[in-house]
């Protein structure tokens, strides 16, 4: 998802449930270009530490939240 600010930042954002090079890429870019990135886990596996690309880890919530409901 991009949000373009007129004036203002540039948000590039990622939501995904794995890591994978092509999000890593695009969110790369943005940061490259002057937007502000932020890749969004909520699944499993590991998270790939990018210079520059704000990572929000919902891993533990979302699974809390789906072991709630069973």
């Amino acid at each position: 998802m991009v949000v373009w600010v007129p004036g203002g930042p540039n948000f590039v954002i990622e939501i995904s449930s794995a890591s994978n090079p092509a999000s890593a890429e695009k969110l790369v870019f943005a940061r490259d270009v002057g937007a502000f990135p932020l890749w969004v886990r909520f699944g499993k596996g590991g998270i790939e530490t990018i210079d520059g690309v704000m990572v929000l880890d919902i891993r533990d919530t979302v699974r809390g939240v789906c072991e709630a409901g069973a």
